[in-house]
């Protein structure tokens, strides 16, 4: 039984005991389609995500923001100890090298090949690929303090031009030398890769006709602002839902005085964070990642998101939908 079809029904299960205790209203069934797979946090929890490195046979190749999960590092670990080829990117710009020193130090203290992202360049990327067969695309860390009540998402992504992209653009910043930006990525046609993620952005939000729907931790990229306002202004029904943050005040105002609908979660401590980053175009065309709408996280970071639509990954677009929907209704509108 391959490792996919295990963590799929494990997920399944972990989502069913979670809709009790979820914070907003509980999303729809987990989403599986023929090369994508959605794993919707908080609901889901991480066991998905631990249980893909813990069933890796050949190789582990992580790139990641934020890493503190003690079982996200133990599984890093046991997969070294029992002989798979376990490689891992942390993070060291803006305060990568504080927050993953200890983890570092665990993992080079056991064998597994970490190293360090070059200090001048924020490597917001999170992925980890497994056996060369599965890739987990994330918007959100391995970092447990924010599990309960961030709005994040994984895909774990079996597609066969997607994989062998993910794992040789994580070859080659595994062996870059340190530099101000980091190596050209390998292309596939599903990734959007940064720097020079924006375009892809832009284009997405003038090609939408009805619909734009979109979360993000940030919003003040100002050419996007300025997409969504003419988006807004040719009738474009443009609903966004953040977390409140005086930061993205200004791009707040500007784009409610053009029609789009933002919603704002409070900041407080138990309630959900908005932390995932999607871009959901007439319902059928999505960006998901680690791409916040910022000039730096579009045009400067590594990051990495994918580019699906209706046609690949039905079930997972309309699961998406689905919870960007329960969102948009928990959290109350900008005043």
């Amino acid at each position: 039984m391959g490792i996919v079809v295990v963590l799929r029904r494990a997920l399944a299960a972990v989502c069913a005991a979670a809709v009790a205790a979820a914070p907003v209203a509980a999303p729809r069934a987990p989403a599986a389609d023929a090369d994508y797979q959605l794993v919707q946090e908080p609901e889901a929890g991480y066991s998905p995500i631990i249980g893909l490195i813990a069933g890796a046979r050949r190789s582990v190749r992580m790139t990641i923001y934020e890493l503190t999960d003690p079982a996200a590092v133990g599984a890093l670990v046991d997969a070294q100890h029992r002989g798979v080829d376990t490689r891992v990117i942390l993070d060291a710009a803006f305060h990568g090298y504080q927050t993953n020193a200890e983890t570092f130090r665990q993992l080079d203290d056991a064998g597994v090949g970490v190293k360090w992202a070059p200090d001048g360049v924020i490597y917001h990327q999170k992925t980890i690929v497994v056996d060369d067969i599965t890739a987990a695309v994330g918007t959100g860390n391995l970092t447990p303090q924010y599990y309960a009540t961030s709005r994040d998402a994984w895909v774990l992504d079996t597609n066969p031009a997607d994989v062998p992209a993910i794992a040789a653009t994580f070859d080659t910043d595994y062996t870059a030398a340190p530099a101000g930006r980091p190596p050209a990525a390998t292309p596939a046609p599903d990734l959007v890769w940064s720097p020079a993620a924006r375009a892809e952005f832009l284009q997405r939000i003038d090609s939408a006709s009805r619909t734009l729907d979109v979360t993000s931790e940030e919003l003040k990229d100002r050419a996007v602002i300025s997409a969504l306002d003419k988006a807004a202004r040719r009738g474009v029904n443009c609903r966004i839902v953040l977390t409140e943050n005086p930061a993205w005040a200004r791009g707040i105002a500007e784009v409610s005085a053009a029609g789009c609908s933002v919603h704002l979660f409070p900041k407080t401590d138990t309630g959900l964070y908005m932390h995932e980053k999607m871009l959901l175009t007439d319902g059928s065309e999505l960006i998901i990642g680690s791409q916040n709408l910022s000039t730096t996280s579009l045009l400067e970071n590594r990051e990495l998101s994918l580019a699906l639509d209706s046609a690949t990954a039905p079930e997972l677009i309309a699961a998406v939908a689905s919870t960007f929907d329960a969102d948009y209704a928990a959290a109350p509108p900008s005043s």
